[in-house]
């Protein structure tokens, strides 16, 4: 196969890699591109196998894969140098009757393909007829092209049947989310739905496309912009404060954690998204910084709870990345589910603080914001209990991991609709494309905030223990942030 970057800057340290669909050239993913990440397109079967070496330059790598671009991913990637997985109508058993295209259909078009059966085949995977004539109207394929796409097709189905049907036990790819388009008329959405299924990590979205769906749709879907989740955060800035009930309730027990360690005053803080600040007024007191430091994507305005204070606004994953400093405590409220590689954060974080040093982070559970999942095919990707516990154990000797839920109640779709709106989290749903009134009544949001709290061990040694959890329910709908 064949790397081809299509976006590529040294200083990018993450790289969204596209493993192709059969039969397609870079050229239809041209429209793929993040601010900070490369962008790099693997292609042309012609040869099953790819020198990965490149991968070793980037410290977070999405992968995209399309239709047998999944299988060819799962064949031939090292699953630890993937942070996370996408799949795209398609499956790690390409050829299969029950999880992949049926044998007799995959083995059929092998043998009868000539250019009219692959322009044939080209059509089916569009949706219309523009999008084919976009992509193929004016690609003509000679006698030779056309023999090693049907030479590819049999090492396909050679290679898939020495290790088919795989276990989902056996997937070595981090696989996140499979998106299955209902009017696939390439893989049988049925079968890649029994696929999916068998793995209950993977989150399955189901759709009306058919078996092309738009990668840089897929693409926003999955990474956040920067530039977008600041606008969003900047415009809801002034409203904020008085409508972050959940955020503000989580603040205050984040200090609450904080304060329980009973930390020596002064050192030099830093806190990542600080926002308007409703964290940094809770710890504010407790930890007394001689210098604190603020990273946020948006605006910040001074909060003077230091001598000496430095503010940034950047993407705090790439400021961690370039900065090398040590600090007495980080902390973060309801920010880090925004960030494309948390695990990596995390270590960051406990390699920037010194010896006693103190981590504090709250962030969101699978199952936030439940009530709008099915207004939004694209949730954000929250990180799992378990992922987080193991996380804190392999970086901190001292840690704790506490959640809770929280149930914020509203007199209206309406209220919750502006809700959503003054406190910037409409940003990771697309809620606000859809006319009020054809809304169903939503009247409760429930927030599912995580709780992060780690402790440098003082010779600076990382041990695994066990970790205390809590599950805790509140309902908060009367309760109103200080301000």
């Amino acid at each position: 196969m064949k790397l081809e970057y299509l976006v590529k800057d040294d200083r990018h340290s993450r790289l969204i890699l596209i493993f192709a669909g059969w039969s397609t050239s870079p050229a239809m993913y041209a429209d793929v591109a993040v601010k900070g990440w490369d962008v790099a397109v693997v292609h042309d079967f012609s040869r099953i196998s790819i020198d990965t070496e490149f991968l070793d330059r980037y410290y977070t790598v999405y992968l995209f894969a399309w239709s047998l671009g999944v299988w060819a991913a799962e064949r031939l990637l090292p699953a630890d140098k993937i942070t996370a997985a996408f799949a795209i109508n398609g499956t790690p058993d390409p050829v299969d009757d029950i999880y992949g295209i049926p044998a007799a259909i995959f083995e059929g078009t092998a043998r009868g393909l000539d250019s009219r059966n692959l322009a044939k085949f080209r059509r089916r995977m569009m949706s219309d007829q523009d999008t084919y004539r976009k992509f193929f109207g004016n690609q003509e394929e000679s006698e030779e092209d056309i023999r090693a796409l049907r030479d590819s097709l049999s090492d396909i189905a050679r290679l898939a049947a020495e290790t088919q049907p795989l276990d989902a036990s056996a997937f070595r790819l981090p696989w996140v989310r499979a998106y299955v388009g209902k009017d696939d008329r390439i893989f049988p959405p049925a079968n890649m739905l029994r696929s999916w299924r068998r793995d209950s990590d993977v989150h399955v979205v189901e759709s009306g496309d058919g078996h092309y769906i738009p990668l840089s749709s897929v693409v926003r879907g999955v990474i956040s912009d920067t530039e977008t989740v600041s606008r969003k955060f900047a415009k809801a800035s002034i409203s904020y404060d008085t409508n972050a009930i959940a955020q503000h309730s989580a603040a205050v027990r984040l200090a609450m954690m904080v304060a329980a360690e009973h930390p020596r005053p002064g050192g030099r803080t830093l806190e990542i998204g600080c926002g308007t600040g409703l964290l940094t007024r809770e710890y504010a007191r407790i930890l007394r910084p001689s210098q604190a430091l603020f990273v946020d994507i948006a605006p910040i305005r001074e909060f003077e709870i230091a001598p000496a204070e430095e503010y940034y606004m950047e993407d705090a994953e790439l400021w961690m990345e370039r900065n090398i400093r040590s600090f007495d405590a980080i902390l973060s409220a309801s920010c880090i589910q925004w960030f494309a590689d948390i695990p990596r954060f995390i270590s960051r974080c406990a390699d920037s603080l010194r010896p006693g040093g103190i981590l504090a982070i709250s962030t969101f559970l699978p199952g936030n914001l439940r009530e709008l999942d099915a207004l939004r095919t694209s949730p954000i990707i929250y990180p799992k209990i378990e992922t987080l516990r193991s996380l804190m154990a392999s970086n901190f000797q001292q840690w704790r991991v506490e959640s809770e839920e929280i149930q914020v109640e509203f007199q209206s779709t309406r209220e919750m609709m502006m809700h959503l709106k003054h406190t910037g989290v409409g940003g990771s749903s697309p809620v606000n494309g859809l006319k009020l009134k054809d809304m169903p009544h939503i009247g409760t949001l429930t927030y599912l905030p995580v709780y992060l709290l780690g402790i440098k061990s003082n010779n600076g040694t990382r041990y695994e223990v066990r970790a205390s959890f809590k599950n805790k329910r509140r309902d908060i709908r009367n309760l109103k942030p200080n301000t």
